[in-house]
């Protein structure tokens, strides 16, 4: 009986102390509910890893905040969350296959610090290192650009959507959502998102910010076949300028 007491008691005790911990580190407050969503998405309903990601960084764009102070701080925060998530896939997986609690946290970011994540040749198939030791017809017919330059052909198209050069107006916009969804910039809410279109398109205007939240939104219902054609150009235009979206 007293055994039975002092595991009951032990158990609330951790349970608070998780929930003080959450309170006072905003950090390990959105990996903690990241491991939750793990627990549930991935492990349990079987939602892909990548997938899950996606939405879990959608989730926490968004934050309210007091003052241009706690805004700072929320924002370093969130994108170093952002980072571990997509810099270090394979911390989070290590970490969240167990129990994730404040220790396990204090141990995933001193890892996160200090290591780098480099992929194994024997995590992917031989046959994998094969076709990339071939010619690449694709590779040899659009040459390889650098950030920089990518963004930039991706900032010039935009331009022509703006323009009126070409049309619908709003592919344009989709495209910078998607460069916001990928992380191109960081950007947890309109304002912020606004600043960050004015500054990369040089443009007083201020976008359709349904399109920045969520660039595959079908805002004014568009037939899905219509609407279906305008998401793949897109997604070729990137392919084209070697962006990964």
């Amino acid at each position: 009986m007293t055994t039975d007491l002092m595991s009951i008691f032990k158990s609330i005790y951790l349970f608070l102390m998780d929930n003080l911990h959450q309170s006072l580190y905003l950090e390990y407050r959105l990996l903690k509910r990241g491991y939750l969503l793990y627990r549930h998405e991935v492990l349990k309903k079987g939602k892909t890893f990548e997938i899950y990601v996606k939405d879990y960084l959608a989730e926490i764009y968004n934050f309210s905040y007091k003052n241009p102070r706690e805004l700072a701080e929320k924002t370093r925060i969130h994108s170093k969350v952002i980072d571990i998530f997509t810099l270090r896939p394979d911390l989070i997986q290590q970490y969240f296959a167990e129990d994730f609690d404040f220790n396990s946290y204090k141990q995933l970011i001193k890892e996160y610090d200090t290591s780098e994540f480099i992929p194994s040749k024997v995590d992917i198939p031989d046959s994998t290192y094969i076709e990339l030791a071939e010619p690449n017809p694709i590779v040899e017919q659009f040459p390889i650009l650098d950030k920089e330059e990518q963004l930039a052909k991706v900032r010039t198209e935009i331009l022509k959507y703006e323009s009126g050069e070409k049309q619908p107006k709003h592919i344009g916009q989709r495209m910078f959502g998607y460069l916001l969804k990928a992380n191109y910039f960081s950007a947890y809410n309109d304002e912020q998102r606004n600043e960050a279109w004015q500054k990369f398109t040089g443009l007083d205007s201020k976008p359709e910010m349904s399109y920045l939240r969520d660039p595959s939104y079908n805002k004014n219902s568009i037939v899905k076949e219509k609407f279906s054609a305008q998401l793949k150009q897109i997604d070729e235009f990137f392919y084209l300028v070697g962006l990964k979206m």
